[in-house]
C-alpha cells in the first residue's frame, strides 16, 4: 500500500514538468508560425536584390498564380527593388505617393536587417527624401554644412531623412498596394517615379 502512494506521489510531482515541457513546445511552435512570414521573403527579396545593378530602380516580377513570388506575397502588391553600395558613395532615395495607392519604403542591408521602414501616412505629404549614408559620409556632410546659417542648416536637414548604415551594403524596397482590380496601368506610372540614385560625397 504504501509503495503504491509512493508511486502515485512521484507521478504527481511530475505533472508541473510534463506542463512545463509541453507549454515550450507549444510556444516555440508558435514563435516559429509568428517568425516565418518575416523571415521568409526577407531571404527571398535578399536573393532577388543580390542580382540587381547598383543604384538603379527594377520592377519585381508581380506575385501571380503562376508566379507566386517570395513566400506570403500579396498578389495586390506591386515591388520595386534598388541595390546599392555605399562605398561609391551616398544613396538618395525618392518617392510618392498618389494619395490613392498605400506606398511604403524599406531598407535593409545585404544580410536581410532592416534599417528602416516607413508608409506614406508616416511622412510629410507622403514624400520619401531618405539620405543613406555611412558615419564617415554623415560627418562629411555635417562639416560641408557649417558653411550655411542656422536657417539653411536647419531647412536642409528638415527636407531629408538621413539612415546612417552600419554597412555599406544592401538594398531598398519600395510597395504599392493596388487597391481595386485594373489598376496595374496607374500603379505602373507611380513607380516610375520611383529614384533611387548615387551621390557625390562631399570633397
Amino acid at each position: 500500500m504504501k509503495a503504491r502512494e509512493e508511486r502515485i506521489d512521484r507521478l504527481v510531482a511530475l505533472i508541473p514538468w510534463g506542463l512545463g515541457l509541453a507549454f515550450g513546445v507549444v510556444a516555440v511552435h508558435l514563435i516559429t508560425l509568428l517568425a516565418t512570414p518575416s523571415l521568409a521573403p526577407n531571404s527571398a527579396y535578399r536573393r532577388l536584390a543580390e542580382n540587381l545593378p547598383l543604384g538603379e530602380v527594377r520592377l519585381l516580377p508581380r506575385a501571380t498564380p503562376d508566379n507566386p513570388g517570395p513566400p506570403f506575397s500579396d498578389p495586390f502588391a506591386f515591388l520595386a527593388a534598388c541595390r546599392f553600395d555605399l562605398n561609391e558613395g551616398p544613396l538618395r532615395l525618392r518617392a510618392q505617393a498618389d494619395g490613392d495607392h498605400p506606398l511604403s519604403v524599406s531598407v535593409r542591408l545585404a544580410n536581410g536587417a532592416i534599417l528602416y521602414s516607413g508608409a506614406d501616412t508616416q511622412t510629410p505629404h507622403g514624400r520619401f527624401n531618405i539620405l543613406i549614408v555611412t558615419r564617415a559620409q554623415a560627418d562629411a556632410i555635417d562639416e560641408s554644412r557649417e558653411t550655411l546659417d542656422e536657417a539653411e542648416r536647419a531647412a536642409a536637414e528638415a527636407a531629408e531623412l538621413r539612415l546612417v548604415s552600419p554597412a555599406p551594403k544592401g538594398f531598398a524596397l519600395f510597395r504599392l498596394l493596388a487597391l481595386r482590380q485594373g489598376e496595374a496601368e496607374a500603379i505602373g506610372a507611380q513607380r516610375a517615379g520611383f529614384e533611387c540614385k548615387e551621390e557625390k560625397p562631399p570633397s
